[in-house]
């Protein structure tokens, strides 16, 4: 199991949902944790199910990044 962290270029109070949804339906998704202090994602997942990448590529593809 990994965590990455990253820092978003948008307001987490008010796409927490959506950003939470897009990246917890990959599958190896173990949890989502968003801070909307930091305005940044934490997610733990299982690098033999989905990577970094993939993650980030998600999170670029709906303008989060």
């Amino acid at each position: 199991m990994k965590a990455n962290k990253f820092k978003l270029n948008t307001d987490v109070k008010s796409n927490g949902k959506n950003i939470h949804n897009s990246i917890s339906k990959l599958d190896g998704i173990n949890s989502v944790r968003l801070d909307s202090f930091a305005n940044t994602v934490t997610v733990n997942y299982d690098d033999s199910k989905v990577s970094s990448s993939e993650i980030e590529s998600i999170l670029r593809q709906k303008n989060y990044l």
